[in-house]
């Protein structure tokens, strides 16, 4: 056999296994692009549910209290207007040496463990919505990744933080300068 016909064929073998390499590679990273995408967009519907039942576990929570604040107000009432009805003088002096009804906090003990346990979860999803986004844009601009996306047309994707107005403020001033938890109301003027 010729030497150039060796040559050639040793050649064509040679840039065939650099084809099927450079195949492989982008197939890889075209799959690893893909998966990570179908899990944002997972774990953005994901968010969604969990900040949802968030909301309703609150909610429901403090429905109980306010069920609970009404009883204990019915009766307070009630006991008020049975002693009303019997004409007797000094009514307060009784009311006062009276048993009243022991409040159970514990329902919103209940209810301020739900509602900080249920944010620290909802603040831990979206860090790891934020995490799989981090790894996603890495993908799609660190080379040589980089130049098979922008020839395949794929573009980074959005995601949706929920934050708050206060947060979104403090942000855009670079100031969050209101540190009182509880505003006093009625404050007298300053002399």
């Amino acid at each position: 056999m010729a030497k150039w016909l060796i040559a050639l064929i040793g050649g064509l073998v040679f840039f065939g296994v650099i084809a099927v390499i450079l195949f492989v590679w982008c197939v890889g990273l075209y799959n690893k692009e893909a998966r990570l995408r179908n899990q944002i967009v997972a774990k953005q519907k994901d968010n969604t549910s969990e900040y949802d039942n968030t909301w309703k576990k609150i909610s429901q929570a403090a429905q109980v209290t306010d069920a609970q604040k009404q009883a204990l107000m019915d009766i307070i009432v009630g006991n008020s207007k049975a002693r009303a009805g019997n004409g007797n003088s000094g009514q307060l002096a009784t009311f006062v040496h009276e048993a009243v009804p022991n409040v159970d906090t514990s329902t919103f003990n209940q209810l301020m463990n739900i509602v900080t346990s249920t944010r620290d979860a909802w603040t831990m999803r979206q860090k790891e919505l934020l995490d799989f986004k981090r790894e996603h844009d890495n993908l799609m601009d660190v080379f040589p990744g980089s130049i098979l996306f922008s020839l395949l047309g794929k573009t980074k994707i959005d995601v949706t933080i929920v934050t708050s107005g206060r947060t979104e403020d403090a942000f855009k001033t670079g100031k969050d300068d209101d540190i009182d938890l509880f505003p006093k109301k009625n404050q007298p003027a300053e002399k």
